[in-house]
């Protein structure tokens, strides 16, 4: 029970240091986070509205609007399906694919490269053990 109590409060404060930063940067690039789940449904190619809205788990009017944002900033692009018209396909532009609008200007963060895919691989181990957990006690 300790251990699960220590894990819980660093948890905590890890999530507070995080959303504190995060936050900060996605102020500076003018984004939000369901501006992100969007970009990150298309970094591999173009997908409908459709698609992103049941993919980020967000209406689609919502997801619509966002879109429409991210268009303005220049981040993403409609085309026009060459075979149906009536569809409309969600791709990032040039300013994507180059990552500009994800680099950061603070030199300490490519110190921590390496340690953030060492937390993230800490956390699927986590997530799948708490998982595993969950259903044995189901």
């Amino acid at each position: 029970m300790k251990e699960l109590i220590q894990l819980a409060k660093l948890l905590r404060e890890a999530n507070a240091v995080f959303s504190s930063i995060s936050g900060k940067e996605l102020d500076m690039h003018d984004l939000t986070w369901q501006q992100v789940l969007i970009l990150e449904q298309i970094k591999d190619g173009a997908k409908t509205i459709g698609e992103i809205s049941k993919a980020v788990e967000l209406p689609y009017s919502t997801t619509s609007g966002l879109v429409n944002r991210l268009e303005r900033e220049s981040l993403v692009k409609r085309i026009r399906d060459g075979n149906d018209r009536r569809i409309v396909w969600v791709s990032p532009t040039l300013r994507i694919t180059r990552g500009e609008e994800v680099e950061s200007d603070d030199a300490y963060a490519g110190a921590l490269e390496g340690k953030t895919a060492q937390i993230i691989s800490s956390l699927h181990v986590l997530h799948e053990m708490y998982t595993h957990k969950k259903r044995a006690t189901s």
